[in-house]
């Protein structure tokens, strides 16, 4: 016969795919009781306790097939995603998918070597960019492939944020392009340049907010208020600086607006995802944690072009670069890690 350890062990598992535990409090209860009266978790459970457990499960099962609100379960997936942990085994799935995104970005990345770039720099530029574009859209389609085990509300939200991290991918592929098209002098490349990281950090900031008030979050924080005081204040704060400056370059007051909105957005989805960490069971913590710590990084990056931008002359070329450059990683490395932890929780 069965353990009690184990039949404890199944059923803690199973509340814990509940998003939101305080609607199943009355079984917890009685889980909680049990457990209590138990003297050696690795004998048999009594008749008594035997019964009262079944019960419990059967009504855990029943809500997370019918009622639960994020994860779209039917009876079979259930069935077998609690044997596979009961069983120690994980899904191959994600480790090859993890696989698959790692390696095609390296094998594109050495073959930036043949772009007619100008240097070894650019070529390592180029090398880099196209690398961790890679490994940013990857991290989205991680997350896409993903979706179809989430209620048609959660994959709403996601599918902005997987618009949002694909746009931010897309957008490192832009630099190589410039230096290969020489395309550095023409003004309108500045303005273009970083348009489809400000369209990217807004859909993932309208992903973010849809998330968290899935959850039953409501502050001050989850509407689109913060975004629009944060993106009238910096523009009035930029124009400001510019006039103080003495600047006459309509281009570049344009461009340092711009990347003052886009530094805004991440800024304001920090000050969201933590209540979204703290609301959901742990089992779903890893992937939105590794989402907002990729995102100070970004915020550094943005910031430094907002910077040179007002000033109009870049500094510490060298190793301040090479700090950038870092980040860059980190932040493509983060959205990875959280697309892998995302698309894990998925599998069964």
């Amino acid at each position: 016969m069965e353990p009690a350890a184990q039949s404890i062990k199944r059923i803690s598992y199973i509340a814990s795919l509940i998003t939101n535990p305080s609607e199943v409090d009355t079984e917890l209860d009685s889980l909680r009781s049990v457990t209590a009266r138990i003297d050696d978790t690795s004998r048999p459970l009594a008749s008594k306790d035997k019964i009262e457990l079944l019960r419990v499960q059967k009504k855990l099962e029943t809500y997370l097939v019918t009622q639960e609100s994020l994860r779209q379960f039917t009876a079979e997936s259930l069935r077998l995603q609690v044997e596979q942990h009961m069983s120690g085994a994980i899904s191959p799935k994600s480790r090859t998918a993890l696989f698959t995104v790692v390696t095609v970005a390296t094998i594109l990345a050495f073959s930036a070597v043949a772009l007619p770039l100008p240097s070894v720099a650019d070529h390592v530029m180029a090398s880099g960019a196209l690398e961790f574009s890679i490994l940013t859209i990857g991290a989205a389609w991680l997350f896409w492939k993903a979706l179809p085990a989430f209620t048609s509300k959660l994959r709403r939200a996601f599918l902005l944020i997987c618009a949002g991290v694909t746009l931010l991918g897309i957008s490192m592929l832009e630099q190589p392009i410039i230096i290969l098209m020489n395309l550095r002098h023409y003004p309108i490349a500045s303005i273009v340049f970083p348009l489809p990281i400000l369209f990217g950090a807004l859909f993932f900031h309208a992903g973010d907010l849809m998330y968290v008030r899935l959850l039953g979050i409501r502050n001050r924080w989850t509407s689109i208020l913060p975004l629009i005081i944060g993106i009238v204040s910096m523009t009035c704060v930029t124009l400001l600086i510019n006039y103080a400056l003495g600047n006459e370059s309509t281009l570049r007051t344009v461009v340092a607006i711009i990347w003052s909105w886009i530094l805004v957005t991440p800024v304001v989805s920090i000050l969201v995802l933590p209540a979204a960490i703290k609301k959901v069971p742990e089992l779903y913590k890893p992937p939105i944690r590794f989402l907002l710590q990729s995102l100070f990084p970004i915020v550094i990056v943005v910031l430094y072009q907002y910077v040179i931008w007002l000033i109009g002359d870049p500094f510490g070329a060298g190793l301040v670069m090479d700090g950038l450059f870092g980040l860059v990683v980190i932040m493509a490395l983060g959205l990875l890690r959280a697309g892998y932890e995302f698309n894990k929780v998925s599998q069964y």
